[in-house]
């Protein structure tokens, strides 16, 4: 799906439009009213901080719009999700994985390459390549896997390309045994994906399985939705797999063009990159309060959008709001978040990080030549 698909931003129904706008009242409301808080300190309340995290540099109405859909347009169900997704991102520390990023993660584990991305689909979906066969249950703590496989959902976020909302997972069942089978992390990724990712799978492609899996996946498929249900197909052969993915982005452990995964690590200069925004007190105090004013005032105008009818001027001071508010997130992208693999792959772009740096390099020339 895409966001030109039906129920998605650009193609609303008056109903789904009028629907959006009730998810907005009830979230501004429903934060607003819990904390005894007015607009103004939205911002600075747990949930109100956590909401403007996860919007990150995504429309935020994109955001929302994929918990209506998941909860099949129903604003009570949406907004419980919504809710159940911040008190989950606070308590288990989603942003303070990001900002430590693969420094938090086993350096072993990211080796076994049991999960990268690999490019695109023909649809324009990011691929998260699974190698099950080098998951082996009970090799790595359980909260190391998971670390992982959270801030991969996090980094796939960062891959999409609008129009496109989701991913495509791969799971490369080749050489498959039952000690690569487990349960606990297969239920953590699906309820990740339906529960405080939803709308971001696209496709699940299982690749290669042998007979012995029939009666795991008898197990694992009471778990899903229907919806995400219907996502997935399994594979038999590389005439199937070209179906959906060209052999410039299928890797080589898949008779495909793609280069297998090769963990390019931290340079020096990202060393050094990391420890000027790390101590650039003032810059990353200026840009907190810049995205906490950009939030305020987005929260402002959206409010008095969603409260009334039609009215142009609003729809063009929001979009502007938007744009403000997108600019403000990126100004902060250094000092919360790190560079990764993909970065360094070159998967990723976010000039911001050097843009950022090259200002902190004349700042201090500046202050060396004034002392």
């Amino acid at each position: 799906m895409s966001a030109n698909d039906p129920g998605h931003i650009n193609d609303l129904s008056k109903d789904q439009e009028e629907s959006l706008k009730n998810f907005w009242i009830s979230i501004i409301d429903k934060i607003t009213n819990k904390n005894k808080i007015s607009l103004e300190d939205f911002y600075d309340s747990t949930y109100g901080n956590e909401l403007f995290n996860l919007f990150a540099s995504d429309n935020p109405d994109v955001v929302l719009l994929r918990r209506l859909r998941a909860r099949k347009w129903n604003v009570n169900l949406a907004l419980e999700q919504l809710i159940n997704t911040l008190e989950w991102r606070f308590q288990w520390g989603v942003n303070q994985l990001v900002a430590k990023g693969e420094s938090e993660l086993s350096y072993q584990e990211i080796l076994t390459g049991k999960t990268f991305y690999i490019g695109y689909d023909r649809f324009g979906r990011p691929i998260n390549y699974i190698s099950v066969k080098n998951h082996i249950k009970g090799q790595f703590p359980s909260e190391t896997t998971e670390k992982l496989t959270v801030l991969s959902m996090e980094i796939g976020r960062k891959l999409l390309h609008c129009p496109v909302e989701s991913v495509t997972l791969i799971f490369d069942m080749t050489e498959f045994s039952m000690k690569n089978m487990d349960y606990q992390h297969t239920y953590f990724l699906f309820n990740l994906l339906q529960n405080y990712y939803p709308e971001s799978l696209g496709l699940a492609l299982i690749v290669n399985a042998p007979w012995i899996f029939n009666r795991c996946w008898y197990i694992i498929k009471r778990w899903l939705d229907p919806v995400v249900e219907s996502k997935v197909h399994f594979i038999n052969n590389i005439d199937e797999l070209t179906k959906f993915i060209d052999l410039s982005n299928i890797p080589k452990h898949l008779n495909g063009n793609k280069p297998d995964f090769n963990y390019i690590p931290p340079t020096e200069q990202d060393n050094i990159m990391l420890s000027a925004f790390q101590n650039d007190f003032s810059g990353n105090k200026k840009a907190r309060e810049n995205h906490q004013q950009a939030s305020i005032n987005y929260l402002r105008i959206t409010y008095q959008w969603a409260q009334t009818n039609h009215n142009k001027d609003l729809l063009e001071q929001r979009k502007k709001a938007m744009e403000q508010l997108r600019d403000a997130y990126e100004q902060l992208i250094p000092y919360i978040t790190t560079r990764t693999h993909y970065h360094r792959y070159g998967l990723i772009e976010e000039p911001i990080f050097y843009k950022t740096y090259q200002r902190i390099q004349q700042e201090n020339q500046q202050e060396s030549v004034h002392f």
